[in-house]
């Protein structure tokens, strides 16, 4: 019987970050298990590093589970005793094409270290097992560590669309609408979206949701592409839905993923998604089944039958009873 569980959020927090700490909430709510989250007010490095370090300390006598959930938080470790959890997500930052800075690498890879004095490190898709054994020898074989997909909502199942259309609804009635969903980050290779683009029939019209960074600015300007892009900001999930449902295809190029929910969304919506299978997308469709190669893509948009892929999913309901246990 678990007493109680205290979660460890990131502070200020990614989208992704804040997403699976209100999963976790969510999954310990229909699981009717007690949750306290631990973080301080605030933010800057004093806040990160000593007065939520003192916070951790002070409540490391508490019976139950710790949970940290995200790796860049794995020094909180040195202040926790007792049942101690922590998430590891993805290793990006110490890709080689990531370009981090040293000083960046070392204090990531004390990160990682940190994360062995957990009881348990539960990483979020074999992808990113393998890239911590590798990056961290020491995990190889470990009997401390184990794999846990992330969670999905269960929005995401419900069949009822949204009562409503955005304002930007009617690029849905006038086009024949991609969609491309996330950060700009350098493994998410949206360059090649807009290449893609850029050689599609001008019927085609991409809604970014997110911002493109600089460079790609700079691409849309050189391929001429800036009046069939429209880029959004954040999106509630009915409004994401209702995208998803309505386009013709998700395009997700990325080289390497930790997870990848957009794709998990997109697919539970039936929309046809366009990827090279990289990182965890092909655990979260086995066999890469129903998915669009990206050297077929632009081929294969050119007919109007896609293929709708069946992807593999956990609720967070079930997703914590297997993180916790």
């Amino acid at each position: 019987m678990i007493e109680k569980v205290y979660l460890y959020p990131s502070l200020g927090g990614s989208l992704s970050m804040n997403r699976y700490r209100k999963g976790l909430e969510e999954g310990l709510k229909r699981n009717n298990i007690e949750y306290e989250v631990i973080a301080p007010e605030g933010s800057g490095l004093f806040t990160k590093y000593v007065r939520y370090s003192l916070m951790a300390w002070s409540n490391r006598k508490k019976k139950g589970k710790h949970i940290i959930i995200s790796e860049r938080y794995a020094y909180l470790l040195h202040f926790l005793t007792g049942d101690t959890i922590v998430i590891c997500h993805d290793l990006h930052t110490l890709y080689a094409e990531a370009n981090t800075a040293g000083i960046h690498k070392k204090l990531y890879r004390f990160f990682l270290k940190s994360m062995l004095k957990a009881k348990k490190t539960v990483c979020v898709s074999e992808h990113t097992k393998a890239d911590l054994e590798h990056y961290c020898s020491r995990f190889k074989g470990s009997s401390r560590l184990k794999v846990v997909h992330n969670g999905i909502e269960e929005f995401w199942l419900q069949e009822q669309l949204p009562n409503h259309i955005p304002d930007w609804g009617e690029l849905f009635e006038t086009h024949r609408v991609l969609l491309s969903v996330g950060t700009d980050a350098w493994y998410k290779n949206n360059a090649w979206s807009l290449h893609l683009l850029s050689i599609l029939p001008l019927e085609f019209h991409l809604i970014r949701v997110g911002k493109f960074a600089e460079k790609n600015q700079k691409l849309i300007n050189e391929l001429n592409l800036s009046e069939r892009i429209t880029e959004l900001d954040k999106l509630s999930d009915s409004d994401l839905k209702f995208a998803y449902t309505n386009a013709e295809a998700l395009l997700f190029p990325s080289i390497t993923e930790g997870f990848g929910w957009p794709a998990l969304e997109a697919a539970l919506c039936s929309c046809a998604v366009i990827t090279g299978g990289k990182g965890a997308t092909a655990e979260i469709f086995p066999g890469n089944q129903g998915l669009i190669s990206l050297e077929n893509a632009s081929e294969e948009l050119r007919t109007t039958d896609h293929p709708i892929s069946v992807p593999d999913y956990i609720l967070w309901k079930d997703q914590v009873k297997e993180l916790i246990v």
